[in-house]
C-alpha cells in the first residue's frame, strides 16, 4: 500500500515583489488595477445595491430563524439595511441630479405617446 501521507513539496520563492512605494507613473505600466485617489468619488449606487442585497439576505434568515428572538433581530437588521440602501439610491439619484443641474443640462423626462 502507498504511503499517501508522504509529502514532497517545495516552497517556491515568490516572483512579485513586495510592494514597495511607486511612483504613479509606474502604476500603470503593467495592467494592474490603480487604487482609489482619495479625492475620488465613490461608486454609490454599488453601495446601495450591497445594502438591499444584504437586507434581502437578513429578511430570508429572519424567517428561517428557529427562535422569536433570531426573528425579529434579522427582520431589524433587514429594516436598518433596506433603510440605508433606499438613502444611498436616493443621494446617488440626487448627487447626479445636481450634477446635471450644475453642467448646465436640462431636465427633461421622456413621455411616451400612445395612439
Amino acid at each position: 500500500m502507498e504511503d499517501f501521507f508522504k509529502f514532497e513539496a517545495v516552497a517556491y520563492e515568490r516572483t512579485k515583489p513586495v510592494r514597495q512605494g511607486r511612483s504613479s507613473s509606474m502604476r500603470g505600466s503593467r495592467g494592474e488595477r490603480q487604487e482609489l485617489a482619495t479625492g475620488e468619488p465613490i461608486d454609490i449606487y454599488h453601495w446601495a445595491a450591497v445594502a438591499l442585497v444584504t437586507a434581502l439576505m437578513c429578511a430570508v434568515l429572519g424567517y428561517a430563524a428557529g427562535t422569536p428572538a433570531l426573528s425579529r433581530a434579522a427582520n431589524v437588521t433587514s429594516f436598518v439595511f433596506g433603510t440605508m440602501g433606499g438613502a444611498l439610491m436616493a443621494s446617488g439619484v440626487v448627487r447626479s441630479l445636481r450634477a446635471r443641474l450644475a453642467a448646465g443640462g436640462r431636465l427633461v423626462v421622456p413621455v411616451v405617446k400612445t395612439h
